[in-house]
């Protein structure tokens, strides 16, 4: 029997009232409109985004699992066991592309011990976009999730990071932009240091701005409590 295929499914980053299906590349939406088993991070939004794309698609005869940052471990070997039956398989996160700071990780971690098939779709990373546009290193680059979210943590985490060469890569909880921004400006030296800043990206309110660390803490920046990407080098 031919084992399924497992389809990474980029979903759009920008909120749910800026969605434009002319962002959705047509090939996308055919494979989702043959997909019978889907791991999603949220069913109720990924049910969403689905009829979007696709009003007439025959979501009650659809089977969704919800793989988490939880675990789910019985979840991802049912969902091995439909791709080994010959099923495919989409997986879609919140937002982004799936297994990027995304529980979808764990599904192709077992998926490549089967020697399951997966495909990649093309789609937008808001830390590729990010780091595309910031003007900084885009040779040498690592992206550290997200930082402590106790103060102490977060500024000893800055001082370690900052000794290294090339461009740092962070994402933050909206309501904790502008004490990451503060945190930023305070440790980062020397002063000609740059950091960037990406919010909403792709969404309506997207801006991007690059300054030193001199430049930001003398323009007062208030950050909208939206997603962010942050980079330093």
């Amino acid at each position: 029997m031919n084992k399924g295929i497992l389809y990474l499914i980029p979903v759009p980053i920008h909120s749910e009232e800026d969605f434009n299906i002319k962002l959705i590349p047509p090939y996308i939406i055919e494979i989702i409109n043959d997909l019978k088993f889907f791991a999603v991070e949220n069913i109720r939004t990924s049910r969403r985004f689905i009829k979007k794309i696709n009003p007439n698609f025959d979501i009650d005869n659809t089977n969704f699992y919800t793989v988490d940052k939880r675990g789910g471990k019985e979840i991802i070997r049912e969902l091995v066991d439909h791709l080994l039956e010959g099923n495919d398989v989409g997986v879609m996160s919140e937002s982004g592309c799936p297994g990027i700071a995304d529980p979808g990780q764990e599904i192709c971690e077992l998926a490549h011990k089967h020697q399951i098939a997966i495909k990649p779709l093309i789609g937008p990373s808001s830390i590729i976009l990010a780091l595309m546009a910031s003007g900084l290193n885009g040779q040498e680059f690592k992206f550290h999730g997200y930082l402590p979210i106790e103060q102490k943590e977060r500024i000893k985490e800055i001082n370690i990071i900052q000794k290294k060469s090339g461009a740092h890569i962070f994402i933050e909880t909206p309501y904790r932009n502008q004490k990451v921004l503060e945190d930023l400006i305070k440790q980062l030296k020397p002063q000609n240091k740059r950091i960037s800043i990406a919010i909403d990206i792709t969404g309506k309110s997207e801006k991007i701005i690059t300054k030193s660390v001199y430049e930001f803490s003398n323009s007062k920046i208030i950050l909208e409590k939206k997603p962010t990407i942050f980079i330093f080098e």
